[in-house]
């Protein structure tokens, strides 16, 4: 499930709603709505997120959550829910940086390999010897 389909889900049980009255409330099948909550499908633009924030009653907070529980459940990049919300933060304004050229893009990869290069190495450098040599 998505972050997106576990805001959806928890708010319609709020509301008392069932999946059916939801999507009657949103004007679309309630195997969309079942859809997007199991995270079959992603939701298709600004409409359906304005669509469905009526249907949830959603406040401006709960609006705020909304866009942001999409934002993290985007097909094409879904990441761990797990992740702290500073990694969260960093990956999607990668992902949103239109302007991000591609020697932008070499130099990211490159800082990235050399910190994992110095955690392998450090992590190396930790293990202790073996004694006895070959045999």
């Amino acid at each position: 499930m998505t972050a997106l389909g576990n805001f959806v889900r928890n708010r319609r049980k709020e509301l008392r709603l069932t999946q059916v009255a939801l999507a009657l409330r949103m004007g679309v099948d309630d195997a969309y709505v079942s859809a997007v909550e199991t995270g079959r499908r992603a939701p298709d633009g600004r409409s359906f997120l304005e669509a469905l924030s009526r249907a949830l009653a959603l406040d401006e907070d709960g609006l705020r959550q909304l866009v942001d529980a999409s934002r993290r459940s985007r097909r094409y990049l879904r990441v761990p829910e797990e992740l702290s919300e500073r990694k969260h933060q960093v990956i999607s304004a990668l992902m949103e940086d239109v302007r991000l050229t591609e020697m932008d893009l070499e130099t990211i990869a490159s800082v990235h390999s050399a910190i994992a290069r110095n955690r392998n190495l450090s992590a190396f450098r930790a293990e202790p010897d073996v004694e006895g040599g070959l045999m």
